[in-house]
């Protein structure tokens, strides 16, 4: 009795826990769009990751690429900056819209400061993976 006992309050834990994480906020997402032949290319981005993380010294990004959200490819890079400093945030943030600004090829990109991404309201095929840059 004890066992069952323990075993379910166990999981109605676990369940508590898992409902409880079902929003992340992010301190900077950029959105992948397409207009109507797919999304533009990440490699601007992935090239501003590479030269920032040399500049300041930074191991490795954290990153959650999060999609497919549409039927052209949309998805999200979700940055969690937890590697940089405050002034580090703040300098890559500005760089990153820059950047964004100036991918038009087949689409755009979009850049959202503390956004919070419901992965509930997420579509069924859509998933998270965490890239370390």
């Amino acid at each position: 009795m004890q066992k069952i006992l323990f075993s379910m309050l166990t999981m109605l834990l676990l369940a508590t826990t898992a409902s409880a994480k079902q929003n992340d906020t992010y301190p900077v997402v950029i959105s992948f769009n397409s207009m109507c032949c797919g999304v533009p290319s990440n490699a601007p981005v992935m090239k501003l990751v590479k030269a920032f993380k040399k500049k300041y010294k930074i191991k490795q990004v954290a990153v959650d690429s999060i999609g497919p959200l549409g039927r052209e490819g949309e998805y999200y890079l979700a940055f969690r900056l937890k590697e940089f400093s405050k002034a580090q945030k703040i300098k890559f943030i500005q760089q990153l819209k820059k950047t964004a600004d100036t991918m038009t090829d087949k689409g755009s990109a979009d850049v959202r400061e503390n956004e919070t991404v419901d992965k509930a309201s997420l579509s069924s095929r859509a998933g998270i993976t965490l890239l370390r840059l």
